[in-house]
């Protein structure tokens, strides 16, 4: 029965992790992580790379999430896609909605509060962008 429980919770685990489509994220931190440098000129404050990272992380994963859930019915439809967790079913839409906007919030929040304002709502911004333009509008 804890066994059966365990490989559950895993498995819940796993869904959450693919809804936030981590090699993408590293592609973007990778990208974010270099204009840092370039913009401090040399090397930015631990500390700062560290908070940008963690929210640019964060503000990533829900937003992918938030494509899941969009792009649900679509996904459904082809091979690709049709096992991703809100698709297959695994994840239902809103648990997927709540978890992409809570991440994007605590995003928000922390690089509001830690870095400065311009770098939540251009975070924010491209959030939008993707969820509105890419996902609603170009697919």
């Amino acid at each position: 029965m804890i066994a059966q429980q365990i490989a559950t919770s895993q498995s819940v685990v796993r869904d959450y992790v693919a809804l936030a489509k981590p090699r993408i994220i590293v592609l973007l931190l990778f990208s974010a992580l270099t204009g840092m440098f370039l913009a401090a000129e040399g090397t930015p404050e631990a500390s700062l790379v560290l908070l940008v990272l963690g929210a640019g992380t964060l503000a990533s994963a829900g937003a992918n999430a938030l494509n899941h859930t969009i792009d649900r019915d679509i996904d459904r439809l082809m091979t690709r896609t049709r096992n991703r967790p809100v698709a297959a079913g695994r994840i239902g839409a809103r648990p997927a909605l709540v978890f992409g906007t809570a991440l994007n919030a605590l995003a928000f929040g922390l690089l509001t509060v830690y870095v400065n304002p311009l770098s939540a709502f251009l975070t924010l911004s491209a959030t939008l962008f993707y969820v509105f333009v890419y996902t609603k509008a170009l697919k």
